[in-house]
């Protein structure tokens, strides 16, 4: 049995929800448990698929003794939400390890899939550490899966400095694109953002300012929803609504804007790479750095809105300019193609120790 143990489950729709969907249907003879910590029915946009199983660990604290008592009494109504020995448990993110018994980590394969950037993927308060509650639980990983090597040295470093014993079987895989490879990307005067609208992670603000230095040589489409939806109506950026896919705005932009505060591995970026559009991202997070290559855009130090400026000026200079790096950007998303890449997932999990 494979259990995936993750913030939300398959059926809604996300970066690690994608990936387990893609998991589950790459391996339509594979079962799979799924216990994400929120099960919220209103939030379901996908069916089930026949291969798997959700179960919410999302319970208060006299169900959950409850179902311990009864699992250890071997009754068979809770067979289908106990882990069973001998199993592989996919973590997204080592922080969910809390919620594991030692018992449950001592008798199954235990694989972490990196989900975040590194210091969130443990739930740090302390960034340099890992906190007291997971210290006796990091030496039960057996797998690591890391989007990087520059992610694995961060990691590496917190644990390090932690002092705890780890002795896990180390893997790079990066996150896979889920829009098709066609080079559609057009040279026109605009550059956009895609994804959610919050100032804590996405740092909307940027792009207000940005805006406001640009227009109207250039200007900033906003496309998706959020809470600062409001910023950027009442400013210089053009706000063009929700899209599923980078693929309906292709021809209508020429540069993908990421200036967040932070991201885990940030797949916008690859998804821009599989239109053939160059990239402008702040690198504020360590994936950005192996992701992010000069032949397909600029890699702008955190916060240097002039720098952004003078890359969107280097980039859109002229059509022969913006023609190279758009190849560069195609020639980039050979490396996340969604195939190959599940394909990697599935050796991860299914190799032997």
């Amino acid at each position: 049995m494979v259990y995936f143990i993750s913030n939300r489950c398959s059926q809604t729709l996300g970066g690690v929800q994608t990936i387990i969907r893609l998991i589950e249907e790459a391996l339509p003879d594979q079962k799979f448990i799924e216990m994400p910590l929120v099960y919220n029915k209103k939030d379901i946009k996908l069916d089930k698929l026949p291969n798997a199983e959700v179960y919410s660990l999302a319970l208060n604290k006299s169900e959950k003794i409850k179902q311990y008592i009864n699992i250890f009494e071997q009754k068979d109504e809770l067979n289908k939400v106990a882990i069973q020995p001998d199993s592989k448990i996919v973590v997204f993110g080592v922080q969910k390890l809390a919620l594991l018994s030692k018992k449950d980590l001592a008798r199954n394969e235990v694989i972490i899939f990196q989900s975040n950037r590194p210091d969130i993927t443990f739930g740090a308060l302390d960034g340099e550490k890992v906190p007291f509650l997971l210290e006796e639980k990091i030496k039960y990983i057996d797998k690591f899966l890391f989007y990087t090597e520059e992610d694995k040295r961060e990691i590496l470093k917190i644990l390090n400095n932690s002092g705890v014993e780890y002795k896990f079987k180390s893997y790079i895989v990066p996150n896979p694109s889920k829009t098709p490879r066609n080079q559609i990307c057009k040279y026109t005067n605009n550059v956009m953002y895609m994804g959610r609208f919050d100032i804590l992670q996405k740092n909307i603000k940027e792009y207000v300012k940005l805006a406001d230095r640009i227009y109207p040589k250039y200007k900033v489409n906003a496309y998706g929803d959020g809470i600062s939806k409001i910023l950027l109506e009442l400013s210089k950026v053009n706000v063009g609504g929700y899209i599923s896919d980078i693929s309906e705005v292709a021809d209508q932009n020429s540069i993908l804007l990421l200036l967040s505060n932070y991201e885990g591995f940030g797949n916008v970026i690859v998804e821009a790479y599989s239109v053939g559009m160059p990239v402008i991202v702040y690198d504020s997070y360590p994936a950005a750095k192996s992701i992010v290559t000069p032949n397909a855009g600029k890699l702008i130090p955190y916060g240097d809105l002039e720098g952004v400026i003078q890359a969107i000026e280097e980039i859109l200079k002229d059509e022969e300019t913006f023609k190279k790096y758009s190849d560069g950007a195609f020639e980039e998303s050979k490396k996340y193609v969604r195939e190959d890449i599940v394909r990697r997932y599935i050796d991860v999990i299914m190799d032997e120790l």
